[in-house]
C-alpha cells in the first residue's frame, strides 16, 4: 500500500460544492484550520509560535465503535486494524476484515421512524402520490387527483384491455385463472392478468424501444439481463409494470427527440423544457400518472406488496424520474423517491447478494442512481447493507458489483462531517484506498484492455478498450471511486507523500478518459462515462486536459441526453475558482 497520500492545492476561495475538490494536505492542524502556510516545524511551527497558538500535528487513532442507534440497526462488525496487502495480492480477507466492510454504516438510513415492512410501500407510495398532486395543481396537468388516493377497498376496479389509453382509466380485467409467466408470478393474483394484454401501436413501439435501448442502460452491470428480458414479459401481464415500462420509454424518447415533431399523438399541451411541444414528453406524463393510478388500487393486496413485479416497478417509476429530473414539471422527485425504494427493498430483504435474479438487478439498479444522487448532493448513500461473501470467492461479474459498493463507501466517505478527528478520517481514507487497491489487485486477465492505442501528439489521453462493456465500466467505477477518496483524504504527509498521490490521480484520470475515448457512441456506458469524466475534471489542472475532459463530457452528455449539459458548466465554473 502506497504511503497516505496528499492532495493538489485547494482553491483560494473554497466554494460549496456538490462534489469535493482538492484540498491543502500537510501542516500542522491548527495551520490547516486556518488555511495559512505552515512550515512543520515540530513541535511548535513557526505560524502557531508567532500567533501563540496551540500547534498540533495529527495522530493515528482506532475507528470508534458505532453508535447505540447503528448497533441496534444493523449486526455489528469488529473494527479490527487494517493489514496493508503485498502488491499483487489481496491476503486472506474475509466478510469481516475486508477493509470497505468495515466503514460505519449510513446515518441516513438508521432511524427510529423506519416504516416497518408491511407499513413501507404505503409510505412509499405516499411520497410519490404527494409530489404528484402538488405537480398537478402547479402545472394545471388536468389529471383527477382523487384516482391518486389510495383504495380503502382492496377490491380493484379493473378496465378494458383493448384500445389507447391516453387519458386515465379504470383498471384491465384481469382473469382469475393462474399462469405460468414466471416463478414470480404465483397463482390466482387479481393483480396480474393470465392474458397477455393488448399493446396498441404505439404502445408497441415504446416497448421495442425500452428492449432494444433503455433495458441495456439499466442491464449494463447484469450479465442475465433482466430488466431487457425478463421485466419485459412480466409487464405483459401486470398493468402497472406496463404502464411503468412505457412512461419510462417515452420519457427518454423524449429526451432524444432531437426535433419539434407534430401533435400526433396527443391534443395536450405539455412542452419540454426548451418550451418545444414534445408529444412524447405527453404520453410519458400520461403512462406515469397511470402507473401511479393503478398502485392506488392494488397496495392493498399482501401478495402485490410482496412481489417482485412491484420492486421491477419501484426502479423503472425511478428512472422515469431520473430522466426526467430536469424536466419542466419536475420539483426534486427523483431524489426523494430513492429513499422510499429503499424502505420496500428492505420491506423483502432484497440486498446485493439477493438469490432471486430479479430483485438482485433491481437493487444494484437502485443502488447505481443512489450513488450518483448522493455525490452530487453531498450527502451519505441510503444503504446500510455489508457483503457476506469474500473477494476471492467472487467470480468476474460478482466484482463488478463489488466495485460499486466500494464506491458507495468512498461516497459516504465524502460526504462525511469534517469536524472529527483527523486521524480517524486518513484512517478511514486508507482503509478505503486498500479496499479498492485489493480489488484492483484480484482482478482476472478479462478486466484488462484488449486494445491500447500508441499515444500521438493529436490525442491528450491514450484510447483503452475494455470489452466486455460491464468489464470496463467496472474498471472506470473503480478509478472514480480512488479520486473520491483522494481529493477527499487529509493527509500530513510530506513531498514524497504528495507525488504519489498525483501519481495515483494521474493513473485514474488517464484510464477513465481512455476508455470514454474507446465508447463514444456506446449508450449504454454513457451513465458511467459521464460520472467517472465529471470526478476526472476535478483534479486536472493541465488546461490543454481540461478542455480535452470537457470535449469528452460534452460528447457523452450530447449521445446520453442526461444529466443536462449544466454539468458542464459545474465543471467549467470549479476551474475557475480554482485558479
Amino acid at each position: 500500500m502506497p504511503n497516505p497520500p496528499t492532495g493538489a492545492p485547494k482553491p483560494r476561495k473554497p466554494r460549496p460544492s456538490r462534489a469535493r475538490g482538492l484540498r491543502t494536505t500537510t501542516g500542522c492542524l491548527t495551520c490547516r484550520k486556518r488555511r495559512v502556510k505552515c512550515d512543520e516545524t515540530k513541535p511548535c511551527c513557526t505560524p502557531c509560535s508567532k500567533s501563540k497558538r496551540e500547534c498540533a500535528y495529527a495522530v493515528t487513532t482506532t475507528i470508534t465503535t458505532p453508535s447505540t442507534e447503528e448497533s441496534n440497526a444493523a449486526p455489528s462488525v469488529p473494527e479490527e486494524a487494517s493489514v496493508p496487502s503485498q502488491p499483487g495480492t489481496v491476503g486472506s480477507l474475509n466478510a469481516n476484515d475486508s477493509p470497505e466492510l468495515r466503514f460505519d454504516l449510513s446515518p441516513l438510513t438508521i432511524t427510529a421512524s423506519l416504516p416497518s415492512p408491511n407499513s413501507a410501500p404505503f409510505e412509499w407510495y405516499d411520497l410519490l402520490a404527494e409530489d404528484a398532486i402538488n405537480n398537478i395543481e402547479r402545472h394545471n396537468l388536468g389529471f383527477d387527483q382523487t384516482s391518486l388516493s389510495r383504495r380503502q377497498s382492496p377490491v380493484p376496479e379493473f378496465l378494458n384491455a383493448a384500445g389507447p389509453r391516453l387519458t386515465v382509466e379504470p383498471e384491465y380485467q384481469s382473469p382469475k385463472v393462474s399462469v405460468d409467466v414466471d416463478a414470480e408470478i404465483s397463482s390466482n393474483e387479481p393483480w396480474n392478468s393470465t392474458q397477455i394484454l393488448a399493446l396498441t401501436e404505439t404502445e408497441l413501439t415504446l416497448m421495442q424501444h425500452f428492449v432494444n435501448v433503455v433495458g441495456p442502460i439499466l442491464d449494463l452491470l447484469d450479465p442475465h439481463r433482466q430488466f431487457s428480458t425478463t421485466v419485459p414479459r412480466l409487464a405483459v401481464h401486470n398493468v402497472g409494470l406496463l404502464k411503468s415500462l412505457l412512461a419510462v420509454a417515452a420519457r427518454h424518447m423524449a429526451l432524444h427527440s432531437a426535433e419539434t415533431q407534430p401533435d400526433q399523438m396527443t391534443d395536450g399541451n405539455i412542452t419540454d423544457p426548451a418550451g418545444r411541444r414534445n408529444p412524447f414528453t405527453q404520453v410519458a406524463t400520461q403512462y406515469y400518472y397511470e402507473t401511479l393510478h393503478y398502485l392506488s388500487q392494488n397496495l392493498l393486496y399482501p401478495s402485490y406488496t410482496r412481489s417482485g413485479v412491484i420492486i421491477a416497478t419501484a426502479i423503472l417509476i425511478s428512472t422515469y424520474e431520473m430522466f426526467d429530473a430536469e424536466g419542466s414539471y419536475s420539483d426534486g422527485g427523483w431524489e426523494r423517491h430513492l429513499r422510499g425504494i429503499f424502505w420496500i427493498q428492505r420491506g423483502q430483504n432484497i440486498d446485493g447478494e439477493t438469490v432471486d435474479p430479479l430483485r438482485k438487478a433491481a437493487w444494484w439498479a437502485w443502488l447505481r442512481q443512489d450513488i450518483w444522487v448522493a455525490f452530487r448532493e453531498n450527502r451519505r448513500t441510503l444503504t446500510i447493507w455489508r457483503p457476506r461473501r469474500r473477494l476471492m470467492d467472487l467470480n468476474a461479474d460478482d466484482l463488478v458489483t463489488r466495485i460499486v459498493y466500494i464506491t458507495a463507501r468512498c461516497v459516504d466517505f465524502a460526504a462525511n462531517e469534517k469536524n472529527y478527528d483527523m486521524g480517524l478520517r486518513i484512517e478511514q481514507g486508507d482503509k478505503l484506498l486498500q479496499a479498492l487497491d485489493d480489488w484492483y489487485q484480484i482482478l482476472p486477465s478479462c478486466f484488462k484492455p484488449i486494445y491500447a492505442q500508441a499515444h500521438t501528439e493529436s490525442n491528450v489521453f491514450t484510447p483503452l478498450w475494455i470489452n466486455p462493456p460491464m468489464y470496463a465500466a467496472a474498471v472506470q467505477t473503480f478509478h472514480f471511486a480512488r479520486i473520491v477518496v483522494i481529493i477527499n483524504q487529509p493527509s500530513v504527509g510530506g513531498m514524497s507523500a504528495f507525488r504519489q498521490q498525483q501519481k495515483l490521480l494521474d493513473e485514474s484520470v488517464e484510464s477513465i478518459c481512455g476508455i470514454a475515448m474507446m465508447q463514444q457512441n456506446h449508450l449504454e456506458s454513457a451513465f458511467v462515462n459521464f460520472q467517472a469524466l465529471y470526478v476526472a475534471g476535478l483534479c486536472v489542472q493541465n488546461p490543454v486536459k481540461q478542455l480535452a475532459i470537457k470535449q469528452l463530457l460534452e460528447a457523452t452528455l450530447d449521445l446520453a441526453k442526461f444529466p443536462p449539459k449544466t454539468l458542464l458548466n459545474d465543471l467549467t465554473n470549479f476551474w475557475r475558482e480554482a485558479q
